[in-house]
């Protein structure tokens, strides 16, 4: 009970920190910008100012498609831990990252100058498919749902499709265009791709939201939801799209970052329990602030060179793994 009243508490100070970090990523970079220039450059742009064009059309887009992607990750990853009621499971480990990214080096292939809906839609699709391919492997290996067996079967997959997408990446000569992508990075997304995904981003969380009541059914078992009224195969049906759905954009835009659906709701269960009410919000604002303040650090380590946030998330996610394994074993 008082990790429930404690909780607006905690959302405040996360949604306070979110503006600190937001802010501190506008004015700090390879070029320090003042606060004047800020409230310029979003309240009365001038595009001939130079200084301004850099938060307008470079740092803004980036801070929020960060945030975004974070969000992303970690509602799929809280979305996959519910259904499965596998703790370690998320986007990443189950083959939705790694079928995005073989649908983003197939349009690379088949459209060298493809637009970002062509590239959303190539990876939405084939993150679907290897998502049907995994589930139907599970349906006919066993005729009860086993989260194991799915885990199992999604990393098996997960390799193969990875091997072949670098299979394809240095047969047709994309290993350049694929690099920075596929260890993460928000520097080159622009506006429309921004505008693109927004909507999308918006139904798959509030329909995410919608869904925790569902999911906390669910996390009791299949037959207790049967005996509630509920529909366990609609249930998990519904979250997989959703869960494919944000990991895909996601993916597509930054590349198949993983751990941040595994750390984020492990983190958000420390005050909250198993509530899925409670874990989804929380998963939308600290995902989005741990890939923000990723960004924002990596940003700072080499300027003015790039620095893929990737690899400090992967820094932190694989000694987060090695411990929950561990702990779990005990």
């Amino acid at each position: 009970m008082m990790k429930v009243k404690k909780t607006p508490l905690i959302m405040v100070g996360l949604l306070l920190l979110c503006l600190l970090v937001f802010y501190l990523s506008l004015t700090n970079g390879a070029v320090m910008v003042e606060r004047k220039t800020i409230y310029q450059a979003l309240f009365h742009f001038d595009k001939n100012n130079q200084s301004q064009q850099i938060i307008r059309n470079l740092r803004l887009p980036r801070i929020l498609a960060s945030f975004l992607v974070g969000s992303c990750f970690a509602v799929s990853g809280a979305l996959m831990q519910g259904i499965t009621r596998n703790p370690l499971a998320e986007s990443g480990l189950l083959g939705i990252n790694s079928g995005a990214a073989f649908g983003l080096a197939l349009c690379f292939i088949l459209f060298p100058k493809a637009s970002t809906s062509s590239t959303l839609l190539f990876s939405f699709g084939s993150a679907l498919l290897v998502t049907l391919i995994i589930f139907l492997i599970t349906n006919i290996s066993s005729s009860s749902f086993s989260a194991v067996q799915l885990v199992l079967a999604g990393v098996a997959i997960s390799s193969l499709f990875s091997a072949i997408s670098q299979a394809m990446a240095l047969f047709f000569n994309l290993q350049q265009d694929l690099a920075f992508w596929y260890i993460g990075g928000v520097a080159n997304v622009t506006w429309q791709q921004f505008w693109q995904v927004l909507p999308i981003f918006i139904f798959g969380s509030l329909a995410s939201l919608f869904l925790g009541n569902q999911i906390n059914c669910l996390v009791l078992g299949d037959e207790t939801a049967i005996s509630l009224g509920k529909n366990p195969v609609l249930i998990r049906g519904i979250a997989v799209v959703l869960t494919v759905l944000l990991a895909g954009i996601a993916v597509a835009l930054v590349g198949p970052i993983s751990f941040v659906g595994l750390m984020v709701p492990h983190t958000i269960r420390h005050f909250t329990d198993e509530n899925y009410r409670l874990i989804l919000p929380f998963s939308i604002v600290l995902g989005g602030l741990l890939v923000m303040l990723a960004d924002f650090c990596a940003r700072l380590l080499n300027p003015p060179f790039e620095t893929p946030f990737g690899i400090l998330i992967s820094l932190i996610g694989v000694p987060f793994l090695l411990y929950k394994v561990r702990s779990s074993d005990e």
